[in-house]
């Protein structure tokens, strides 16, 4: 592991209801590394983007982000360094595209609304919504929404982003426009730590794969490596059923 990663997880352990969620997650993500998370459901993926921005603290270990643990950056500086692109979007459907994407800058940041406005336009446009400034949630695709969402995540300027599966609530046809827009933050050095079943995102634009399953991680490396010579059986068999998948779809 690296001497000096934007992000550091040790030892994280979570545990609901009496059910040890995460028994001890440890991995490193460097700067303008993109890594992807894999495993069947159930096995923690979730939980532990939840801990890492504090959204459900854990247990025990610890989550260091640039070199200082987030329990001592507080709340709202992980919330503006630490990005979250949630799988149902997350939207305030009360409030138009541009505001949404306008309202942490103001509340967390502090920016005026002024700069707000550019930022959200800059990030908007980037996504390919500069035409949906004014439009509210209801009157967007799931795939304009979830653009929508990572544009707001975009516009704190964060040190890096959490995806937790960003394409799993959305119709196929649609998946495809919001995996391009990940893969060109991917390419442009944007951090990015990513829960999804997208095998193709995956392949184009992951530096690592993480595979998980029941609360640890079973093996992790390069797609090239993980995908064609996995190390572990199990590995093997969650590529082979998740591909099976995808050609019956």
């Amino acid at each position: 592991m690296s001497d000096n990663p934007i992000l550091s997880v040790r030892d994280v352990r979570k545990t609901y209801g009496g059910v040890e969620v995460l028994k001890g997650v440890s991995f490193d993500l460097e700067r303008g590394q993109s890594k992807i998370v894999i495993g069947p459901s159930g096995t923690g993926k979730s939980t532990l983007l939840r801990c890492i921005n504090l959204l459900s603290p854990p247990d025990s270990g610890n989550v260091v982000l640039d070199g200082v643990t987030v329990e001592e950056r507080g709340i709202n500086q992980i919330r503006a360094q630490i990005g979250f692109v949630f799988q149902e979007f997350n939207l305030f459907t009360h409030l138009r595209v541009l505001d949404n994407v306008r309202l942490a800058q103001r509340n967390v940041l502090g920016r005026s609304k002024q700069e707000a406005t550019r930022r959200a336009m800059e990030e908007l446009e980037r996504v390919g919504l500069s035409d949906k400034l004014e439009a509210y949630p209801a009157e967007l695709s799931g795939g304009q929404k979830q653009r929508a969402s990572i544009a707001r995540a975009l516009a704190m300027d964060p040190k890096l982003i959490l995806f937790d599966e960003p394409t799993s609530a959305l119709d196929p046809e649609l998946t495809g426009e919001v995996v391009q827009v990940m893969k060109d933050l991917a390419n442009a050095g944007m951090t990015m730590l990513v829960v999804s079943h997208e095998m193709g995102f995956a392949r184009a634009a992951a530096d690592e794969v993480i595979f998980m399953e029941g609360g640890v991680i079973v093996e992790q490396g390069p797609p090239s490596t993980l995908f064609t010579c996995p190390e572990h059986a199990r590995t093997s068999q969650f590529l082979r059923m998740i591909s099976h998948e995808h050609q019956e779809a």
